[in-house]
């Protein structure tokens, strides 16, 4: 029974997944839509292939050409601050006067004038400005400061020799040793003055100067222009959004080429670090910050790194013409593709459909293929075989239909065959011992009763009989058991009066009795009991053997239900097979036998059987 809580509700989601299902059934849409599919794959794969090589391509010459900027801003960088350290030494090297002015530590103003008038005019001389060169200083150890610019530009009595980058320029022993002196800001210039320059950062080559005794006494220092620095830098860079930064040791940004940075660290990472650390020029792809970049960089004379990083999205975006032109030609390649699979699909399914139609048509009166032309040459063969097909099947329906007929009748009457000699052993060795003994009228007895009972199983043995003629036959059968075993068995009936008018199988109720005496009471009754017991109920006729003997374990069991359904003939349980076979034969695998034992508490083997009436005994026979 259907159960409707249960049922799932036949909405748009069911209607889609079998119009899917039937889609894949058939043959023209699955050709169409794997057509289709594999195009589509192929076009995907090669146009994906082709972008993806365009754009390894472009990052290649991009990468290239980086390397080639970053060569020449290299050079340039270098050149200039060569040429910018190339002049301090020299500066220092031919003006020795210099280290001993700064020597006394009691300078008088006329000591500081003559010699700002000999630095005035060394320095011009000297040339030591170019266009990266902000200012001059030459600072010493007793507090004198000299610039190139204008001095009225600083603070008065700012402390040049206390702060760090002084410090820095001047921790040095022994011979004469230039530096380059990282950011610091210039807080020395007048703000009112030189406002600008007193805002911006900077960083310096610096050498320390020495007296006749090689003692440090104060430095010189070309401070950068870190703005025209970061102009000369511009003019190399690549790509509207690709910057080149000079780093310090510590990854800061030094200058850049927008100066926008200046001061900060860029967020590297750690692969990156690393790679920067270990090697002194190179390219490679990494993320900076939360963007992939990708990254040149150089050593410079300063000991710093030159770095380019170009945002790999905007260097990408060189090849998306490419791409929106494969975009175009694939969806224009997909309207062929699918007016071709149409097409195609079209041409094979009208005659397919045609076959199929002529098959759907073919009736079990007239097996026969309707002659028609199926265009291709495949699906004319299939239907010539099939025609041929049909012929032979119909010869062999009807010889497997007469074949089987025979040998369900055969096999039945084999089946029934079978039961005759147990009975008839068992009645003649019974008249044996009585005709021994001398016992004629008991003798005589039994010959009417096995008469009796041969005229029964002889005749009309594949027809039905009434319930109350086989249990006559059981009665008469038993008798002769308990005449046999002298009063130590006996029969208890259970019969449904209205059982009696019923038919049943000839010989049912037999095998099964001389179970109970064989097996049950192993041929040696001893107060024992067999009832047979027949009732109508819902399912059908149950009729029902059981006896107190010794009954059977349940492995007996198993093995004896396992062995029920065999098509071979044996002498194991045949009485029970046969019964059984000759129900389902008969009946079908709604009826059959049920057992039921326990070991020395006796057996109970019920078989049911369809109600059978006078009326309907033709129906229901060897169906």
């Amino acid at each position: 029974m259907l159960n409707l809580d249960k049922r799932k509700p036949f909405g748009k989601g069911n209607l889609m997944m079998k119009a899917l299902t039937q889609l894949k059934k058939n043959l023209s849409a699955r050709i169409l839509m794997l057509y289709l599919t594999f195009n589509t794959i192929l076009m995907i794969v090669f146009g994906g292939s082709i972008t993806l090589y365009s754009r390894r391509t472009v990052e290649q010459e991009v990468t290239h050409y980086m390397e080639k900027i970053l060569e020449q801003a290299s050079l340039s960088l270098n050149t200039n601050i060569n040429d910018i350290t190339t002049r301090i030494i020299s500066f220092i090297t031919y003006n020795k006067e210099i280290g001993a002015a700064l020597s006394n530590p009691t300078m008088t103003i006329l000591n500081q004038l003559e010699l700002d008038r000999l630095l005035s005019s060394k320095l011009k001389s000297s040339n030591m400005f170019n266009n990266i060169v902000q200012d001059v200083f030459i600072i010493g150890e007793n507090g004198y400061v000299c610039n190139i610019s204008d001095r009225m530009n600083l603070i008065k009595d700012y402390p040049f020799t206390e702060q760090e980058w002084y410090r820095q320029a001047v921790a040095v022993n022994g011979n004469s040793h230039i530096q380059t002196i990282g950011l610091y800001a210039q807080d020395y210039y007048n703000t009112r003055i030189a406002p600008k320059a007193a805002k911006e950062d900077t960083f310096s080559i610096a050498l320390s100067i020495t007296n006749s005794k090689r003692n440090v006494v104060g430095a010189i220092f070309c401070t950068i222009n870190i703005e025209e620095l970061g102009k000369t830098l511009m003019s190399s860079n690549y790509e509207k959004s690709g910057k080149i930064a000079l780093l310090d040791e510590e990854n800061r940004i030094v200058s850049q080429t927008d100066n926008s940075d200046i001061g900060s660290v860029l967020p590297f990472t750690d692969k990156t670090l690393k790679i920067l650390e270990a090697n002194n020029m190179g390219s490679f792809k990494d993320n900076i910050g939360d963007e992939m970049h990708l990254i040149n960089f150089q050593d410079t004379s300063l000991g710093w790194k030159l770095v380019s990083y170009v945002p790999l999205k905007e260097i990408r975006y060189h090849t998306w013409p490419i791409s929106r032109i494969f975009g175009c030609a694939l969806i224009v390649c997909l309207l062929v593709n699918v007016m071709i699979s149409v097409s195609l699909s079209r041409s094979i399914h009208k005659p397919i459909k045609l076959l199929t139609d002529n098959v759907n048509n073919v009736d079990s009166e007239h097996m026969k293929l309707e002659n028609t032309d199926y265009t291709y040459s495949e699906l004319n063969h299939i239907a010539d075989k099939f025609d041929e097909l049909l012929v032979r099947l119909e010869q062999l329906i009807e010889n497997d239909y007469k074949s089987q007929i025979m040998m369900n009748k055969f096999r039945l009457y084999s089946l029934r065959s079978q039961i005759n000699p147990h009975f008839l052993m068992n009645t003649l060795q019974l008249l044996q011992t009585e005709i021994v003994y001398g016992n004629i009228e008991v003798s005589n007895s039994i010959v009417v009763s096995l008469s009796r009972m041969l005229r029964y199983t002889l005749y009309n043995y594949d027809k039905e009989v009434r319930v109350t003629e086989e249990l006559n036959y059981i009665r008469e059968y038993l008798s002769l058991f308990i005449r046999k075993f002298n009063g130590e068995l006996s029969v208890h009936y259970e019969i449904e009066e209205r059982v009696k008018a019923y038919y049943m199988p000839k010989l049912l109720l037999q095998p099964i009795v001389e179970n109970c005496i064989e097996h049950g009471f192993e041929n040696n009754p001893s107060d024992s009991l067999i009832t047979i017991d027949a009732r109508c109920m819902e399912e059908g006729v149950i009729f029902t053997v059981s006896d107190n003997g010794t009954g059977m374990s349940e492995d007996e069991i198993t093995s004896l239900i396992s062995n029920l359904s065999k098509a071979d003939i044996d002498d194991a349980d045949i009485g029970i097979r046969n019964i059984y076979q000759r129900i389902r034969g008969s009946y079908g695998e709604k009826y059959g036998i049920r057992i039921e034992s326990q070991k020395g508490k006796g057996c109970r083997i019920s078989m049911t059987i369809p109600v059978i009436r006078e009326e309907g005994i033709d129906e229901t026979a060897h169906s």
